[in-house]
């Protein structure tokens, strides 16, 4: 029971962080946000990023879960799969954190709260890649728990750490707007990128062992 809580727990801490501290399009959109319009309207958008992720790693989670049982006798090459798509995901991310010259230019247009919450929603759902994320990372989640407890711990980890991250952007730009430097942003986005690489490598080496024993 215990890994049941804990193991899941910590991969949606890292899932939630890994997917939402990449400083792309919308991480720059909601440093802009909080320096713009302030925290409140900050934390709106953020709760919509947030939203988004919540929504997608549901749905993934409970596909995983689906066909968790039809996938269990060949549970290596899953986990295997999970793992080439993580690390690939990873150095995607990775390389569009080196391709970037200025993830602060966005423009942002000063609006109410509610409406900063529905465009990050729009926003963050259009960008498929996050749902392909979960997949793989709650696919491997599915069959290493064999409780529901596992998923739905996962799930709710994933909303807590990523709304945790969004709300620390939106802090940031409120408080100290332009004087977060770009090569801070950059080193931040190389290091999620890089956890989200280190994810993939362990789900690797658990299908590695998986397919050994």
């Amino acid at each position: 029971m215990v890994d049941d809580i804990w193991t899941p727990a910590a991969a949606g801490i890292l899932a939630g962080l890994g997917v939402a501290m990449p400083m792309g399009a919308i991480a720059a959109l909601l440093l802009r946000e909080g320096l713009v319009n302030g925290f409140r309207v900050g934390a709106s958008a953020a709760a919509g990023v947030a939203t988004v992720d919540v929504c997608y790693c549901t749905v993934a989670t409970l596909t995983g879960a689906t066909f968790s049982r039809a996938i269990e006798d060949h549970r290596g090459a899953f986990l295997l799969a999970s793992g080439v798509l993580i690390v690939t995901i990873g150095i995607r991310q990775l390389c569009q954190e080196f391709e970037q010259r200025n993830p602060l230019a966005p423009e942002v247009v000063r609006a109410p709260a509610t409406k900063a919450f529905a465009r990050f929603v729009g926003l963050t759902a259009i960008n498929p890649i996050t749902l392909v994320y979960f997949v793989a990372l709650s696919g491997a989640v599915s069959v290493s728990s064999a409780s529901w407890v596992g998923a739905a711990v996962f799930v709710v980890a994933v909303g807590g750490s990523s709304l945790a991250w969004q709300l620390l952007l939106a802090g940031l730009g409120s408080l100290f707007g332009t004087s977060v430097s770009l090569r801070t942003t950059r080193a931040v986005g190389v290091v999620a990128s890089l956890l989200v690489v280190t994810l993939g490598a362990v789900v690797l080496v658990n299908g590695l062992a998986a397919l050994q024993g």
